[in-house]
């Protein structure tokens, strides 16, 4: 199954979704192409440079290649590709993780003997569900106020505003799922479908859900219905500080991983050479803004 051909339309790209990540930038769509990035003043406050939507752009050739071209103004471009995209040869793009996925077309991954009685105590009194209801779609966003509290994710890059799950909830492709106990709510996921791939963009427990493995019968959940629906379902990388238990706890569900890449567009070269100054390590994109 290949995972390159662009959809006619996807949300990411879109300056819709963009301006549900008015924490990254403020949106920027060249009308040739229709690609959107977010532009940010550079820390000097001399130049405006610019990073892709969250989690990825979707690019064919063309997509990149306009991704490359249009956006001049912009001292430097940094943006992420769709799972599976190769870059052309001729870019400056490097591989920046591999994303998690659930593939229904190959086995599904079995699970250890305490993994298992978990997901079946959950189910004996709680339920996987999707969620229609457009108010209830939005409850998933003070569920995950209090994720970014619990974890001290407040201000940072995944501090996402109210606007962000606005806009997955309200659009036709976006998806929103629960795991219930009666009035106890465990669990909830937001994602979009994607052409022919489900992505996966949060998955929020519960301070309560975590108590009897609400995350077991969401992940569960969404294995069936990418079974169901003859698709597969991808959750996104490792974050740079992840722990070893979320890496366990993704790879128990996965079996398949795709590469993501990373573009690394300079438009000018002698003002990102300015804007390093001595920064000696270049291994972040742009070096620039690399924390101390």
């Amino acid at each position: 199954m290949t995972l390159i051909a662009a959809p006619t339309a996807c949300l990411f790209n879109s300056v819709e979704y963009a301006k549900g990540l008015s924490h990254l930038g403020v949106p920027r769509t060249h009308e040739g192409s229709g690609i959107t990035v977010l532009s940010r003043p550079t820390p000097d406050g001399g130049h405006v440079d610019g990073i892709g939507p969250w989690p990825y752009l979707w690019l064919d050739e063309a997509g990149e290649q306009a991704l490359r071209r249009d956006f001049g103004e912009l001292v430097t471009v940094a943006a992420v590709s769709q799972p599976g995209y190769i870059p052309q040869a001729d870019s400056d793009a490097t591989l920046l993780k591999h994303h998690f996925g659930y593939d229904p077309a190959l086995p599904r991954p079995k699970l250890s003997n305490r993994s298992r009685r978990r997901l079946d105590q959950c189910r004996n009194f709680a339920v996987f569900e999707q969620v229609v209801d457009p108010d209830e779609r939005m409850s998933v966003f003070p569920l995950y106020r209090a994720l970014v509290g619990r974890r001290g994710l407040a201000g940072g890059f995944f501090d996402f505003p109210r606007e962000h799950f606005t806009a997955v909830a309200s659009d036709p492709d976006g998806l929103v799922f629960r795991v219930r106990a009666g009035d106890r709510v465990g669990a909830m996921a937001c994602a979009v479908r994607v052409g022919d791939l489900l992505q996966v963009l949060h998955t929020v427990p519960t301070a309560d859900g975590l108590t009897w493995n609400a995350s077991y019968l969401l992940m569960d959940g969404l294995q069936n219905l990418a079974d169901e629906w003859g698709i597969p379902v991808f959750f996104g990388g490792m974050p740079d500080n992840g722990s070893d238990g979320l890496r366990i706890f993704k790879q128990r569900w996965m079996n398949r991983m795709e590469p993501v890449h990373l573009f690394r567009i300079i438009n000018d070269p002698e003002a990102y050479e300015r804007l390093c100054g001595a920064v000696a390590k270049r291994d972040f994109f742009p070096a620039y803004r690399q924390a101390p």
